[in-house]
């Protein structure tokens, strides 16, 4: 391993000139003892030499885990023999294609067409954009307006703020959002369930997302966008047979489904992507983060073959417009290299593995104190809901985000937001690895318990 000098080199000075400076929510720590220095495998470590597990993969990023030389190597050898070049109708690139072919073999059913971008954000504007333009093509320019859920979050542009379904982000923003992009309940078993039953919870919640569409008019709305996790919304995990009743509920209505995958899309769950669980296609899924493990940024929104099919091949005229970097051949390169890393080392698999080890752990571990109301996981995206300990509801989100600083005390970072503390570790983490995050989190949260 290589070794590298721990002590503090980035100035508070620079720091401060970082706008998200301006935003840091860690009045706890000094913004230099947060500076990361390196990292390894599931692990990183600080400028001030502090090791901590990363519970949280970056933001549910670092598929692969920290360091691979592969990917560094993949992305020297392509920054030497391409570095950049425009991918238009005129142009392409090796990496692209060959990361456009390989996604075909990986993703469900006939989802073979893709569009690159940079991030989950523009990825998710393209998917929305790829669905305004088919219904043009088929003639239905009133088909405008996309649904989607409360608490999904899916970017932070102008488009997809106006389908962010958390509405202390979108706020300041109201004035510009278009009207008609209505909002509806995900089936939250803990919290909606009820006396009722799962199958009970999903058909309660698919009937009003039937009611949102014919309510707009089916005419006007092009697509129906959702998380099959719903990540920011506090891990909120659909029974499976939710995302079922959503594709019968859009084909009978002649809406588009559009699954965003940014966060667990390439294993994160412990299939290659989400949709999986439920044996359904959606008509555009898109992607982000695990498709290079945050190495360079690169994202995609992916179509089925009846969306590119009303486009001819002969076509001249542009229909979703390309950016600057769309299908960057270092990226793709990176990309290409970090998808030979998780087959190779079975890291689906492996997250499969590992989740249910670290559910079952933190379910001993926590499951009956005071303090939790469920915990629950599906792969590697495990997290435990705190209550009051009264059982008047949620827990005080200031007395969760204690659960930050607790656990990076002991040696990990963790990401306690809301009601919840989210578990989202590298997809290479080994046995060991998580029984040491179960202790780190249980001892953090039996703190908190005995403190509240």
């Amino acid at each position: 391993m290589i070794e590298y000098s721990t002590g503090m080199t980035t100035s508070p000075d620079a720091i401060r000139h970082l706008w998200t400076h301006k935003t840091q929510d860690h009045p706890w720590l000094a913004d230099e003892a947060l500076v990361i220095d390196r990292a390894e495998g599931v692990w990183v470590w600080t400028e001030a030499g502090k090791k901590l597990l990363d519970g949280f993969a970056g933001l549910a990023v670092v598929n692969v885990g920290h360091g691979r030389r592969e990917i560094a190597e993949a992305i020297g050898e392509q920054t030497v023999r391409l570095a950049y070049y425009p991918t238009t109708r005129q142009f392409s690139n090796r990496p692209a294609a060959e990361l456009a072919a390989k996604l075909a073999t990986l993703t469900p059913g006939d989802l073979e067409y893709t569009m690159f971008a940079v991030s989950g954000s523009e990825a998710n504007e393209r998917a929305m954009q790829m669905a305004r333009h088919y219904w043009l093509a088929r003639g239905k320019a009133n088909k405008h307006k996309v649904i989607s859920l409360e608490g999904g979050y899916h970017g932070a542009t102008m488009g997809t703020f106006a389908i962010c379904g958390l509405p202390h982000m979108t706020a300041a923003y109201a004035d510009l959002q278009p009207s008609g992009f209505a909002k509806v309940k995900p089936p939250y078993p803990f919290r909606d369930r009820g006396r009722g039953t799962d199958a009970e919870l999903v058909e309660r919640r698919a009937g009003e997302l039937r009611q949102a569409i014919e309510r707009e008019g089916p005419d006007t709305v092009s697509a129906v966008i959702m998380e099959p996790v719903i990540s920011s919304g506090g891990f909120v995990m659909p029974p499976i047979g939710w995302l079922k009743a959503v594709r019968k509920i859009c084909d009978d209505l002649e809406v588009l489904l559009i699954a965003d995958e940014v966060i667990t899309g390439f294993g994160r769950t412990g299939r290659w992507f989400a949709v999986e669980h439920d044996g359904v296609v959606p008509d555009i899924m898109s992607v982000a983060k695990g498709i290079t493990s945050g190495y360079i940024p690169l994202s995609a929104a992916i179509a089925r073959r009846k969306l590119a099919d009303a486009f001819p091949d002969d076509a001249t005229q542009e229909n979703v417009h390309p950016n600057t970097y769309a299908a960057h051949p270092v990226a793709c390169a990176a990309g290409l290299a970090n998808l030979k890393i998780m087959e190779k080392d079975n890291l689906v698999a492996n997250a499969e593995a590992m989740g249910a080890r670290l559910l079952d752990g933190l379910q001993r571990a926590v499951g009956k104190n005071r303090l939790i109301g469920e915990v629950r996981g599906r792969g590697l995206m495990v997290c435990a809901e705190l209550v009051a300990p009264d059982g008047s509801g949620p827990l005080d989100p200031e007395e969760v985000a204690k659960l930050d600083r607790k656990a990076w005390d002991r040696g990990a970072i963790v990401y306690a937001r809301g009601q919840v503390v989210r578990l989202a570790p590298p997809l290479c983490i080994t046995r060991e690895e998580v029984d040491q995050l179960v202790d780190i989190v249980a001892a953090s949260i039996e703190e908190l318990a005995a403190e509240v």
